[in-house]
């Protein structure tokens, strides 16, 4: 995400030293550890989120097609025994 080398750790390490003191830098560290966690648990649980989320309107998606499917499964059988009933009105009409 970020492209930070080598020599800026360096720089900004030495900045850092210079601006808040030998004395208070582990704790600045500390502090920069936790906040970047914490960060990064967020954007984690977003991720996540938003995945099932997704995953939850292609399951919606799914089972809209395939409620489709079943209707038409259903209309299928009740087409065929009308045309077999036609078939067999049109026969009688007609005799060899």
């Amino acid at each position: 995400m970020f492209d930070i080398g080598f020599w800026e750790l360096v720089i900004i390490s030495i900045v850092a030293l210079l601006v808040v003191g030998p004395e208070r830098l582990p704790g600045l560290m500390r502090d920069i550890g936790r906040w970047a966690r914490a960060v990064r648990r967020f954007i984690v649980q977003t991720r996540q989120e938003l995945e099932r989320e997704l995953n939850l309107e292609e399951e919606k998606s799914l089972l809209s097609s395939l409620r489709d499917v079943d209707e038409l499964m259903d209309i299928a059988p009740d087409r065929e025994q009308r045309e077999k009933k036609s078939g067999r009105d049109n026969n009688n009409d007609h005799p060899d």
